[in-house]
Order: C-alpha cells, then structure tokens, then sequence
C-alpha cells in the first residue's frame, strides 16, 4: 500500500515541480516585459518567483529522491561484504527518516510562528511560504520508508 501511495505522490509532485517551473518561468518574463519594455516594473515579481523556487526546491528534492538522483558516493559501500553493505544502507536510511521527520515537525512550528506575519509584496502569509518543508519533507519521510522496508527485506535475506 505504501508503494502505491507514493507512486501516486510521485506523479502529484511532478506535475506540482513543472507547474511551479512553468510559473516561475511566466513571471520572469512578466518582470521582464514589463521593466525593460513598459518601463513599468512589477513589483511582487521577484518575490513570488523566489517563494515559487523555495517550493520547488523541496519537491524537486523529493522527486529526485524518488527517482535516486541525488548524489551518492558508494565507493566505500560498494566494496563492503553484502550483509555489512546492507547494514550500512539500513542505517543511513535510519537517519536520513529521522531527518526528515524532523523537517516535517519543525516546518510545522515554523509555519504555526509565522502564520500571522505577511510577505512583504504579496498578501500571503509566510506560513504558505513554510508550508513547503513539512510538506517536501512529508514526502522524503514516506519515501525513505518505503526504501528502509526494502532494505530490511535485504538485511534478512543476506546469508553470513
């Protein structure tokens, strides 16, 4: 069930990542347009496409971890015997979980402070803006979790 909640995440997330590049994409251009062409800037541009990055970012994470894109350095992982390799994986992702949960919790306590102070330019509250830690880090959490079960699964299956 887990692996069919986070396929389904992954694809939501996705679309979320190219919606929020796409925007910040249309508001660059707007910021252009209007500056060196009307001579009139906007100036909520830069803001919302820096808040829309800030978004981006942390969901971009969780795709990329999703889809093993972040940079791993298995040198030493590599030459380890299975069992001890697949303790080490284990462990890692131990604490990459408890990372994110952390994230996830501590996203909440900032966005619960923050929730009655507005952005400079646009009528938002800085909650929204925060929004996107527990939120990526939501994400981060189920997936390491779904790969720690595996690498469990890997552990007992290891023969010393």
């Amino acid at each position: 069930m887990l692996t069919r909640l986070n396929a389904a995440l992954h694809r939501a997330t996705c679309a979320a990542s190219v919606a929020l590049l796409a925007a910040i994409f249309v508001i660059m251009l707007l910021q252009i347009a209007f500056r060196y062409v009307l001579n009139a800037p906007l100036v909520w541009t830069e803001e919302a496409a820096r808040y829309l990055y800030i978004w981006a970012c942390y969901l971009g994470a969780a795709v990329a971890l999703r889809r093993g894109n972040h940079i791993v350095i298995a040198l030493v992982l590599e030459r380890l015997p299975a069992r001890l390799g697949a303790l080490v994986t284990l462990g890692s992702q131990a604490l990459a979980l408890a990372f994110f949960a952390a994230l996830a919790v501590e996203g909440v306590r900032l966005m619960a402070r923050t929730h009655t102070v507005l952005a400079i330019t646009l009528p938002i509250p800085w909650s929204v803006i925060y929004a996107a830690a527990p939120i990526g880090g939501t994400l981060m959490f189920l997936q390491t979790l779904e790969a720690l079960t595996g690498a469990l699964a890997r552990v007992r299956g290891c023969r010393v």
